[in-house]
């Protein structure tokens, strides 16, 4: 070690570059026993030298502790692409079979092998049908990527395992990884690997990565994908054989992964945990095989391996907030390769194929936080969900953080995607260090009481950014409470933190007028957007309702204000009237719902809580929403309803005339009630008239586009990207 610390600056980088040229011509067993411990001394000084950060040294990694819950055993898929890999494909396949943990399918890929890869697979399949499937491709695909994707694809498990035919694992392999997922923020974890070579370990994970001073690889840990990125990820692929690792199933993949030949698979990974958590291992080891003649030994020869570098570093740039110092560690340790393995001479050519002024010139997407009051019923609770999900899916990197102020649902919980990390407050520790951990630079609340939460925190950091989106809360909690200036004060720490508040409908602003908030150029409308889904009606049958009836479906919570009363008298007078039997279906849970469940005519269907409240729209004829509820601004009920092909009967409040256009009927109420009378009247002109019925329906599939989550999210990353 005396030498290294000798030598600084340009003639230790020299140094380096010796040892990288002569090492990469002598054999395996010297690389492994002299080389890269040595280089791996030398380039903890050189990272020593070249950045200081010795006050972070002593920062514990691991920040959350895994969620380790009994009986947790999801289903994994286990994706083996082959291509010519016979000699290796038993060792393969036996280590996949005699996993300690048995709850895992597999789905075996050959891309037009042409050596006995088949028939080895064929005896696999046969032996292992109750959970194996075989994929022969006919031709070609040209690129392991695409059997990736087609195997992910195909998969049916809650997680992925790519596990490449000529690589094996211990057995421990999946049973060692697979509780880390319990953690739902957790969406990557890996364990060691051993680098073999002739069947001989040639070098470890240990060794590999002992350039990266802050990491102890003899120790598990967890840590938010920011701070993984900035210790060394964006230095170098961390992760070198994808057989080490397990990730949550995605649809998706970045365009960046079908432009690379050898860094597809460290974009993937920088995709796969955006916005979320990883997890390593080292009580399970990948045996990752080594091919002297290897497409990507090859390519380290190549000006390509250059430019993959500045691809991987300019999806860094725009989708994590690193450092201007990581990327020119990372410029230094390519310079070495270039002068080194490469053998290069001009730094000007490295320079064109590796732009470090371009890469830092990057405009990078802003780290999002979608905080929740908790995840339950209600409109302000579940769209943060579904606008979660999409700005995940338009790539940008956002966690959503559960204050649980109220109990969690299941159904809701299975409204987020798995892939967009989720953590809770009281697990992940404070506020602030949320932000700290996963560098957030916007943080978006939709509930008074965590707004108010938030703004303490915020007020201390001038460069967070808060987004408020006012769904209605702010003018009920005034009119509930005795305090007269329970909203003064409630908004006098939010007027400070707040960077923009969003309203979906104008009565939203009432409260703040009243109380001369003023800064109204912060105020923006939009309105609330939802997902399309599958739609699987429910049969009628299920639910004795006679095919020929004409059907209304309400979805609300069952509180007295949504008019559950009122929509039963009113469909009992109007079949009273005579015509076509007229029934309806209450879809919600609360005190209604427990009052009436017992006690309901045989013309209602009740049925409580559900998730898919689109299926039970689409087995109506009508959405329905006799709402009496002052505080209604932009009822989901009426997009679900449209996404699921039904006009909407509902009462005049919020902004619900501009939402329904005409594509339903919209009445008043009297006295802040519902006439009942005028409502029956109107069921039984859609239930009598098809023609009237079919003209609102004709007119759904154009009014419901402008509820289109995509369109709404691109209204709210304007505002997220605002002077950021």
């Amino acid at each position: 070690m005396k030498i290294y610390r000798a030598l600084t600056g340009s003639k230790f980088r020299n140094f380096i570059r010796r040892l990288d040229y002569f090492c990469a011509n002598n054999l395996p067993t010297f690389h492994a026993k002299v080389f890269l411990p040595a280089k791996a001394a030398a380039k903890s000084a050189l990272l020593k030298f070249s950045v200081s950060r010795s006050e972070k040294s002593a920062r514990t990694l691991s920040h959350w502790k895994i969620s380790v819950q009994k009986n947790f055993s999801p289903l994994i898929s286990v994706v083996v692409p082959n291509y010519n890999h016979a000699p290796f494909l038993r060792q393969r396949l036996e280590t996949i079979y005699n996993q300690t943990y048995k709850n895992f399918e597999v789905i075996l890929l050959d891309d037009a092998s042409t050596d006995s890869s088949r028939d080895i697979l064929k005896e696999f399949y046969e032996r292992h049908k109750e959970n194996t499937r075989l994929i022969f491709n006919e031709k070609n695909s040209g690129r392991v990527f695409r059997q990736w994707q087609k195997g992910i694809e195909e998969a049916r498990g809650e997680l992925i395992w790519i596990a490449e035919s000529d690589d094996f694992s211990a057995e421990n392999f999946l049973k060692e990884l697979a509780p880390a997922f319990a953690d739902d923020a957790v969406q990557l974890a890996f364990c060691r690997t051993d680098f073999i070579q002739d069947g001989q370990t040639v070098f470890n994970t240990e060794q590999y990565l002992a350039d990266l001073l802050y990491f102890d690889w003899t120790k598990n840990f967890t840590m938010s994908a920011p701070q993984f990125v900035e210790e060394g990820f964006a230095i170098k692929n961390i992760i070198p054989n994808v057989s080490g690792v397990l990730f949550r199933r995605r649809e998706t993949f970045p365009e960046i992964c079908s432009q690379m030949k050898l860094c597809s698979d460290w974009a993937f990974y920088l995709d796969v945990i955006k916005g979320g958590c990883i997890y390593y291992s080292p009580n399970a080891t990948n045996f990752y095989r080594i091919h002297k003649e290897s497409t990507s030994l090859k390519i380290q020869k190549e000006p390509r391996y250059f430019f993959e570098h500045e691809k991987i570093a300019m999806f860094i740039a725009e989708n994590y907030n690193v450092s201007a110092e990581v990327h020119e560690i990372h410029y230094q340790k390519l310079e070495d390769h270039f002068l080194g393995y490469y053998g290069g001479k001009d730094l000007s050519e490295l320079k064109k194929l590796f732009n470090l002024e371009k890469i830092l010139s990057v405009k990078r997407k802003p780290n999002i936080l979608m905080g929740v009051y908790a995840l339950t019923i209600g409109g302000g609770e579940t769209f943060p969900l579904t606008l979660a999900n999409e700005l995940s899916r338009k790539g940008f990197p956002v966690t959503v953080l559960d204050f649980q102020m109220a109990d969690d649902l299941l159904d809701i919980r299975r409204k987020l995607n798995a892939t967009v990390p989720l953590i809770y407050l009281n697990e992940a520790g404070g506020l602030a260090e949320v932000i700290e951990q996963f560098k957030i630079d916007v943080i978006h609340t939709h509930h008074g009481f965590v707004d108010e939460a938030v703004s303490y925190v915020v007020k201390d950091k001038p460069a967070l950014r808060h987004v408020v989106t006012l769904h209605g809360m702010y003018e009920e909690a005034a009119k509930d409470n005795p305090d007269k200036n329970f909203l003064k004060k409630i908004l006098a720490p939010i007027k400070k933190s707040v960077s923009a508040f969003v309203y979906i409908a104008d009565k939203n602003l009432t409260p703040f007028r009243e109380n001369n908030f003023g800064r109204e150029e912060i105020f923006h409308k939009i309105g609330n957007g939802l997902e399309y889904c599958p739609i699987n009606p429910v049969p009628r049958s299920e639910l004795g309702i006679p095919e020929d009836a004409f059907v209304a479906c309400e979805v609300s919570r069952a509180i007295p204000q949504k008019g559950w009363l009122a929509a039963i008298d009113a469909v009992e007078l109007a079949n009273k009237r005579g015509g076509r039997r007229v029934d309806l279906i209450l879809v919600g849970a609360g005190e209604m719902y427990d009052l009436l469940k017992n006690a309901a005519p045989d013309f209602v269907h009740m049925v409580g809580f559900k998730s898919n409240v689109r299926d039970y729209l689409a087995t109506a004829d009508i959405g329905l929403l006799p709402s009496e509820y002052s505080g209604e601004s932009f009822p989901l009920l009426i997009i679900d309803s449209f996404f699921a092909g039904r006009p909407v009967v509902s009462s005049n409040l919020g902004e619900v005339p501009a939402m329904i256009e005409d594509a339903g009927i919209v009445f008043d109420l009297v006295d802040g009630k519902v006439p009942v009378k005028e409502l029956a009247k109107i069921l039984r002109e859609l239930a009598d008239n098809p023609a009237s019925y079919e003209k609102l329906k004709s007119r759904v599939e154009t009014v419901s586009k402008k509820f289109l989550i995509e369109n709404v999210a691109e209204k709210y990353i304007s505002i997220y990207e605002e002077k950021f």
